[in-house]
């Protein structure tokens, strides 16, 4: 499993679920073709899934049932609990091997209902006080062949504006936010490979935010309003830049960090030699 391409080198046990499943559903993870993984809340994997205050799990309730399956509590439909704020990755292990997955979200559904008695088997009632919570989890696999990607934005003649990116940040959830950019070098992207955008043709040029692709590269109409077809790719997008301030990694440090690229010009979507890179990757971890 390759974890080379956090952010930063941090302790798995803290940030991360493991799960046992199946080599196919691995292998479907790294191909896209499996893009949530279902979860059922019990007494395995609640303390790997909520937030514990003295080895309990922390209620929005008033009053918590007398049960040790406390996460089966119904609470008229809403989640009655903290999700780890730190719950960053999923680490899939099977017989030949594992993935790391980054989670990009996680939507929570009440599953079959029941009234909980001590020491009374279950049975399902739809009108019962006590539930079976489901999470779906919705992951991006870190690759061990991802490549990194160098996408450009222009505030002044992009139909993403400087007011599109502050709401954007404002409204990130679990510090992310999502869109779409088109790709220039898009033959070789895929699913899963890495990105940092870069705004350009300001005093504000630099390193802005990074991410990952959230899908392969797909056609639809010119977002500049011409007749011809553009390349696309779905992204997830991360430590993001306070809008209107410069970039800790600017222009400046680009050419002056790495002058072995060009990074005064050039497509949106370019894919960068495998150690430009890592060089990227360094500084990045450096600076942010």
């Amino acid at each position: 499993m390759d974890i080379k391409r956090k952010n930063k080198e941090v302790d798995l046990d803290e940030i991360s679920i493991t799960l046992k499943t199946d080599n196919e559903v691995i292998d479907k993870v790294r191909t896209g073709e499996i893009t949530h993984i279902h979860v059922e809340i019990n007494e395995q994997t609640q303390d790997g899934l909520l937030e514990n205050v003295d080895g309990k799990p922390v209620l929005d309730v008033e009053e918590s049932p007398n049960t040790n399956h406390s996460c089966y509590f119904y609470n008229d439909g809403e989640f009655p609990y903290e999700i780890r704020h730190s719950l960053n990755f999923l680490i899939l292990l099977g017989d030949e091997g594992g993935c790391i997955s980054r989670i990009i979200d996680i939507e929570t559904t009440p599953g079959a209902r029941f009234n909980y008695q001590s020491g009374m088997p279950i049975e399902e009632d739809p009108n019962g006080d006590s539930c079976i919570w489901e999470m779906s989890l919705e992951i991006v696999p870190l690759l061990q062949d991802a490549k990194t990607y160098l996408m450009r934005w222009n505030p002044s003649i992009s139909s993403f504006t400087e007011k599109d990116y502050e709401e954007c940040v404002a409204d990130m959830i679990h510090g992310m936010f999502c869109m779409n950019w088109s790709i220039y070098e898009w033959e070789e992207a895929k699913r899963g490979d890495f990105f940092y955008m870069m705004r350009v043709g300001d005093d504000k040029a630099g390193i802005v935010f990074n991410g990952q692709f959230l899908s392969d590269p797909y056609p639809s109409d010119d977002w500049a309003g011409s007749t011809k077809r553009r390349m696309y790719v779905d992204m997830v997008c991360m430590d993001p830049v306070k809008p209107g301030k410069v970039p800790p990694i600017s222009l400046d440090k680009l050419r002056e960090s790495i002058p072995s690229f060009d990074w005064s010009k050039g497509h949106s979507g370019a894919l960068l030699p495998s150690d430009v890179g890592e060089q990227l990757l360094e500084l990045w971890n450096k600076e942010s």
